[in-house]
């Protein structure tokens, strides 16, 4: 986050930035704390919709969209993990 920037406004700008695409941001999910090796991570983790963009991978080097049964497909870092419990009980 910037200096004087609310996670949600960080969100927001990340997307852009990374997506070239513009979301709403809903309801936090949860924050996640985990200590990885080098540093310490806390991140407020928000449900989000795609309001305009065509979704353009900027930064990252792959990305796909996955359905509730392809959750455990993919092998997810240590602090996401944390989440994906939660996401599948909230997916339909």
């Amino acid at each position: 986050m910037e200096p004087g920037e609310t996670p949600q406004q960080a969100l927001i700008r990340e997307i852009i930035e990374e997506l070239d695409t513009e979301i709403k941001v809903g309801e936090l999910i949860d924050t996640v704390e985990y200590d990885y090796p080098t540093f310490h991570l806390s991140m407020d983790c928000f449900w989000a919709e795609v309001k305009a963009g065509h979704l353009e991978l900027k930064e990252a080097e792959a990305a796909k969209w996955l359905t509730k049964d392809q959750l455990d497909s993919v092998t997810w870092l240590p602090a996401d993990i944390l989440l994906i419990d939660q996401i599948r009980k909230c997916m339909k």
